[in-house]
């Protein structure tokens, strides 16, 4: 079997699991292994929701027999909400639980149903809610202040710091700003694929730990051939990229 196919079956092999235990609404498979699954490849991992009845979701999170389709070798509870597993033959997964009242505050792209209790279907029949999303002009006003900040920290010393806001907050404003349809909660997944436009802009704006000078130069550039860029904040910019 491909590692196409073994996600596959694990995916439906948990549903199958799950469809056995009381209180159990749906399972909701997300990204790749959801409504994409012509995506998967040899680095796939898996991706889901489990929506119980109220009052189960501390059952489902503490114990995790439900998973038990393989052996499971590994477990993380990362948030309040779910899991990252690993199980022993190398399929990794990430999951979160929710009640079916807590649906109505979490923000997540469209789910394939792999399974759902018939009683599920009038009460959650479109799984999916939409993700805000602010304007470009937004996206490229917060990666100036992301440029202007990190390049003060990198001035004082702070490359890391730096780094971590030229070269990864400012890119990813940017490349919220430009749009396409890439993951909404994560711009930078497949966007070689989905924007290779984007290519000699990443690699002019991601130099690396100790190059942000240079990376903040290029950012700027960019910006300012899409958005008017406040005449202040782009002076103090440059004097930082100058200093």
């Amino acid at each position: 079997m491909t590692k196409r196919d073994v996600l596959l079956d694990r995916m439906e092999r948990i549903g199958r699991s799950v469809a056995e235990k009381d209180g159990t609404l749906m399972l909701l498979a997300l990204g790749s292994i959801g409504q994409e699954t012509e995506r998967l490849d040899e680095y796939s991992d898996l991706d889901f929701f489990l929506i119980v009845e109220d009052g189960q979701k501390a059952r489902f999170i503490d114990r995790l027999d439900w998973l038990e389709v393989e052996p499971l070798h590994y477990q993380f509870q990362n948030t309040k909400d779910g899991h990252k597993i690993m199980y022993q033959d190398g399929i990794y997964g990430e999951f979160a639980v929710f009640e079916l009242h807590e649906l109505a505050t979490i923000a997540y792209t469209p789910g394939r149903v792999v399974w759902r209790r018939d009683e599920a279907l009038e009460v959650f029949a479109t799984p999916r809610l939409e993700i805000t999303r602010e304007s470009a002009d937004y996206y490229y006003e917060e990666a100036l202040t992301n440029l202007y900040v990190g390049l003060l920290r990198e001035r004082r010393g702070e490359m890391l710091a730096g780094f971590e806001l030229v070269q990864v907050a400012a890119v990813q404003n940017v490349l919220k700003a430009l749009g396409g349809q890439g993951d909404p909660f994560n711009p930078t997944r497949r966007v070689e694929s989905r924007q290779p436009e984007m290519i000699p802009f990443l690699s002019d704006g991601v130099k690396g730990y100790g190059r942000s000078i240079e990376a903040a130069a290029a950012i700027l550039r960019l910006i300012e051939a899409r958005h008017e860029v406040n005449p202040t904040m782009k002076r103090e910019i440059e004097r930082l990229l100058e200093t």
